[in-house]
């Protein structure tokens, strides 16, 4: 059972957040596990919030009230943090019973509300922008998802509602994510992992984020220059260094050629846009400097290495 608990802002820091689960799976685009480890190691992160983030905040309680007239269900909103064996910590955006209500309200939880006596579940309040509305169709990205299970696991409650103020106009949801104890138990292991690492100053698996480059640059410091012998270690991770930029380049040449491919088609139709339904709608362009054609692929394909 998960225990109740007021925190300040130093102990919540001390425990890991049910909305950086994603980032610690590798599933969170903004945030990578190397950023999540320098924060809770007390290390600098380069993250200075955004305006996006900032309004998300501010538009919460409209969305959460949005949710409460349209299931009729009222909303008790957590004033403290709850906490599962004192490491990992949720503050769920609001604890719903789950018993209809004609007269809808929302107001902070009161000490007296036994939220394990029925049937209640948490609820999660996202915005995004309109271009990633793709994200949402047929439920909740796999982070917001994560955070939800995260929260259930937390509160010890069954069920969790997250619903979207997508663009500032569309409101997306509410989508029902029951509990599931395999993939549970699956999602602690992993956090209980990466937790013992932070405790333990063990550095997690290099990738390509912003926070590593930070990282090694700040192992590095102002090294003066020194020339070392290579042995099996440094011959091993050179061959994988050339074999990637070996395969970009390839790629990036098979790319241009297709590229090409495609201009051929917008110039043998007359056409300057095509709509390719779950494609999206990709574009030609003039590049007025050099008089040339150029392509503007859908927003979506950015994030598909394409």
């Amino acid at each position: 059972m998960s225990v109740a608990i007021h925190v300040d802002q130093q102990r919540e820091e001390s425990m890991l957040g049910a909305s950086e689960a994603g980032a610690v799976l590798g599933l969170d685009k903004y945030r990578s596990p190397m950023a999540v480890w320098r924060k809770h190691r007390g290390l600098p992160v380069n993250d200075d919030g955004n305006e996006a983030a900032d309004w998300g905040v501010l538009i919460e309680p409209v969305v959460r009230g949005k949710y409460a007239l349209r299931q009729q269900r009222s909303v008790f909103v957590p004033t403290r943090s709850f906490t599962l064996d004192g490491w990992l910590r949720a503050t769920p955006d609001g604890i719903v019973p789950d018993v209809p209500d004609t007269s809808p309200f929302v107001e902070g939880l009161p000490a007296w509300f036994d939220m394990h006596a029925g049937s209640c579940g948490t609820l999660s309040v996202k915005t995004c922008s309109a271009y990633l509305a793709e994200d949402w169709i047929g439920g909740p990205p796999a982070k917001h998802e994560v955070q939800s299970r995260v929260e259930m696991a937390v509160l010890d409650l069954g069920w969790s509602d997250v619903v979207c103020l997508c663009g500032g106009q569309k409101y997306l949801g509410p989508f029902r994510i029951e509990r599931d104890a395999a993939a549970e138990r699956q999602i602690l292991a992993r956090l209980r992992a990466f937790w013992t690492m932070v405790q333990d100053g063990a550095e997690p698996t290099v990738d390509d984020s912003d926070a590593w480059r930070l990282h090694v640059s700040e192992k590095l410091g102002r090294a003066e220059p020194v020339e070392v012998v290579a042995d099996d270690a440094w011959r091993e991770v050179l061959q994988r260094w050339r074999a990637r930029h070996n395969e970009r380049k390839t790629a990036e040449r098979a790319e241009e050629a297709v590229r090409n491919e495609v201009l051929l088609k917008f110039a043998s139709d007359g056409a300057t846009r095509v709509d390719a339904g779950e494609l999206g709608k990709p574009s030609a362009y003039r590049v007025a400097k050099s008089g040339t054609w150029a392509l503007r692929c859908p927003t979506f394909w950015r994030d598909d290495d394409v």
